[in-house]
């Protein structure tokens, strides 16, 4: 079985967590530090087999020359699947789901927000007017509609499934065919399925799909034309799965509804940005409130991946060749 000599672990965790993952380990050397020390980080990295990292991996990390398995204790990788990493056989893996729980609130806040017109309601309460209006009785609540999803990973069927608790509809669209629980139709990439059914449906199209080269800019100006002029946008992925200029549009011409969005193209997001004086767009910024638990929940898949990378497999949230982010994709 492969065995791991040495291990740099940059990734913040208390002394407890630091002590338990210093066992599993056991017997290779390990070297703790913080993200930013440089020093450290560049005179370990010559001599480490194993990186477990706090964010993403870098130049400096990857000049390490015996560097097996990289481990990244977050979740969006597309700064971190670069092309250098699968041609020299390092093994790279996350801890995606982390959080899954959190975001799926956060995407279920967005949701809850538009539906009921929150920011109506609270301008409303600032200028002491009561808004009974036949506009406002005439809403509808998220009971019953269709939620498209985009991206049936462990946030994607956290959705799903607060989804089914308002007895929606939850169309999903993943690479596979499988059919996770509580989402009762999905569209496969791999089959070849196209996007205009589930978008033509959804009354909420959320995205929770990693950034990769086939997902750059998944919606695009074809996408929003398929969508109800009813429809919210909820975006919990990365800012780049949004051709952003031909959403700004379609939110301005009421080609759809609103949007709920925690990521963008360019963050922090510029000042001059239109979609900051848009009473029909929810801004969060790029920031979801942590879980109690999120650093033990983190390191649950460095576990798991030690264990893996003894028996040389069955590793959890492996990344491959098809997760490259090459950021020079030009959607035909």
């Amino acid at each position: 079985m492969p065995e791991i000599h040495s291990v740099l672990v940059t990734t913040y965790l208390t002394p407890e967590n630091q002590e338990q993952l210093r066992k599993a380990l056991e017997p290779a050397e390990v070297v703790f530090c913080k993200p930013n020390d440089t020093e450290i980080i560049a005179e370990t990295i010559q001599k480490v087999d194993v990186a477990i990292l706090n964010s993403d991996v870098d130049d400096l990390i990857l000049s390490g020359p015996k560097l097996r398995w990289i481990h990244c204790c977050r979740a969006g990788l597309d700064k971190s699947a670069k092309p250098e990493i699968f041609e020299r056989g390092i093994i790279l893996t996350s801890s995606s789901g982390r959080s899954a729980p959190a975001l799926a609130e956060h995407a279920l806040m967005f949701m809850l927000t538009l539906t009921y017109d929150i920011p109506l309601l609270m301008k409303a309460k600032q200028e002491h007017r009561w808004v009974a209006t036949r506009e406002y009785f005439n809403k509808t609540g998220m009971y019953g509609k269709t939620i498209g999803i985009l991206g049936l990973g462990k946030t994607g069927c956290e959705v799903a499934r607060l989804a089914k608790m308002f007895d929606m509809k939850v169309l999903g669209w993943r690479r596979s065919a499988d059919v996770p629980e509580n989402v009762d139709v999905v569209y496969s990439s791999e089959r070849q399925d196209s996007l205009r059914s589930l978008l033509e449906a959804a009354d909420y199209v959320v995205l929770c799909v990693e950034l990769n080269d086939d997902t750059w800019h998944i919606l695009g100006k074809q996408e929003f034309e398929w969508m109800k002029p009813s429809a919210f946008v909820i975006n919990m992925g990365r800012g780049e799965l949004i051709d952003e200029p031909v959403m700004i549009e379609a939110l301005q011409n009421g080609r759809i509804a609103g949007a709920g969005l925690d990521t963008f193209e360019v963050e922090p997001l510029p000042t001059e940005n239109p979609l900051w004086d848009m009473e029909n767009v929810i801004i969060t910024p790029h920031i979801t409130p942590r879980l109690p638990d999120r650093e033990e929940r983190a390191l649950e898949y460095v576990y798991q991946n030690i264990e893996a990378y003894r028996k040389g497999c069955g590793f959890v949230n492996r990344l491959s060749k098809r997760n490259i982010y090459t950021k020079d994709k030009v959607k035909g």
